[in-house]
């Protein structure tokens, strides 16, 4: 029997059943898990929420400069017609790794902690800043007006970079460094492979459209790091020292090995990836669809070598996997300079590349692990710092060896000199790495 006064709904339900099922709701979401910070004691597995959510701006961060660096010289060359010109402007990128991000780390340490935390303004000025240089690049009409919001954009990318990189120091203990790096490593394949997937279908659909959508991917995803801000309420506040922890940062032995060495990797990176195809296609001979397929290997290896390197160094230590990796992938890129053909470099390539993984993925934890208290955001500026030495050196060293190679090594038109150009810098790192403290050998486990 109804009651009086109760109105029947569809199919008989009554209002105190949509208010049941409404107060069940609010039950389920009050109680599904908030994101929190775990405690040091409790298992790496409790992290997961919190590297998923805080590895996704190093996704939209990825995709955007993917975009511009792919995309944007279409762009200037359409109006430009010099290969150079654009070039020298892209390469602007290491210039301004030279010192945006040593002030802009060393900078968030020395704010005063407020709600908005001490690298969170850094996030978000950055963040419009990369958008703005993306959205208004395609609308350029004239080289230099192009080239100006290409600058824009490495300013707005090196300011939300270092103090974004910092958070995962602040808020995670050192053990979990080594597995926080791996998860970037992946976000940042990623990023990269979706922007080389789709960046060409868009800008023939729309020339503006990559670049719009590389701005909302970095205003979604940085979007995603508020909830972060709790968290850095929560997390124990870093001591700064009186002195100025950059300049203390500099002056520290461990992290001047650091800086040279993670300067040796990068150059020997961005020496094989400028050369690598030309390597193929001139000095092989193959077709580029061949280029396509080496360099495909390439990225699967890097995809499988990153959680990897976080396994091992966990078990083994980050100076120790850095040597050992650092021993193969130096050696195995040397060895590049005797053969004539790509047969035996095709039986190589799997296992040098899952080294050279394996040791690119573990520098920032490197890094953090050596820098001071107080000091991650400073760290985390001369990990770019040293990196843009390497991207500005490693394509200019590389191409001087190949040119005057090319009497010497004629089977392959001088251009298997890269491979001893850019082993050689990775087997001279491990001088640096044996230097390191030696507490930093087990420190992951801390």
């Amino acid at each position: 029997m109804r009651r009086r006064g109760s109105r029947s709904g569809p199919a008989g339900v009554t209002p105190e059943v949509f208010s049941d099922a409404a107060v069940a709701a609010v039950a389920m979401a009050a109680a599904k898990p908030r994101l929190h910070l775990p405690g040091r004691d409790e298992p790496a597995g409790a992290y997961g929420p919190l590297l998923l959510r805080l590895g996704l701006p190093t996704f939209g961060l990825a995709y955007a400069i993917t975009t511009l660096t792919t995309y944007g010289p279409v762009l200037l060359l359409r109006i430009a017609n010099s290969p150079t010109k654009v070039g020298v402007l892209i390469g602007a990128e290491g210039a301004f790794a030279l010192f945006v991000p040593l002030l802009a780390g060393a900078l968030s340490d020395r704010l005063p902690r407020s709600g908005l935390a001490r690298r969170i303004p850094f996030v978000m000025a950055g963040a419009p800043t990369m958008a703005a240089g993306l959205v208004l690049l395609p609308l350029g009409g004239s080289f230099w007006l192009v080239g100006g919001w290409v600058l824009v954009f490495f300013v707005g990318y090196y300011l939300y970079y270092p103090p974004y990189r910092a958070m995962y120091a602040d808020l995670l203990p050192r053990r979990m460094f080594a597995r926080s790096q791996s998860g970037q490593a992946i976000a940042r394949g990623a990023g990269l492979g979706v922007a080389l997937l789709v960046g060409g279908l868009l800008l023939d659909l729309w020339t503006p459209l990559p670049f719009v959508l590389a701005a909302a991917v970095v205003g979604a995803t940085t979007v995603a790091l508020l909830p972060i801000i709790h968290l850095e309420r929560e997390a124990p506040a870093k001591i700064t020292p009186a002195t100025p922890v950059g300049q203390a940062l500099l002056h520290d032995p461990g992290m001047r090995l650091f800086a040279v060495a993670n300067a040796l990797w990068e150059f020997s990176f961005a020496g094989l990836k400028s050369f690598i195809v030309l390597y193929v296609v001139r000095g092989l001979g193959h077709s580029t669809a061949v280029a396509s397929g080496v360099i495909a290997v390439v990225a699967v290896a890097y995809v499988v070598g990153a959680p990897l390197a976080a396994r091992l160094a966990e078990r083994f230590g980050i100076v120790r996997v850095i040597s050992v990796s650092a021993m193969l992938f130096g050696c195995g890129l040397s060895v590049g300079l005797v053969p004539t053909s790509l047969g035996p470099g095709l039986v190589l390539l799997p296992f040098v590349a899952l080294a050279g993984s394996v040791l690119l993925t573990l520098p920032q934890a490197l890094a953090f692990t050596l820098a001071p208290e107080g000091g991650q955001g400073a760290a985390a500026g001369l990990v770019d710092f040293s990196r843009g030495v390497g991207v500005v050196l490693g394509p200019i060293v590389v191409g001087a060896a190949v040119g005057l190679s090319d009497q010497w090594l004629r089977a392959t038109h001088g251009y298997a000199a890269m491979w001893p150009a850019i082993g050689i810098p990775v087997l001279l790192s491990l001088l640096l790495v044996r230097r390191m403290p030696p507490y930093v050998a087990s420190a992951s486990q801390g």
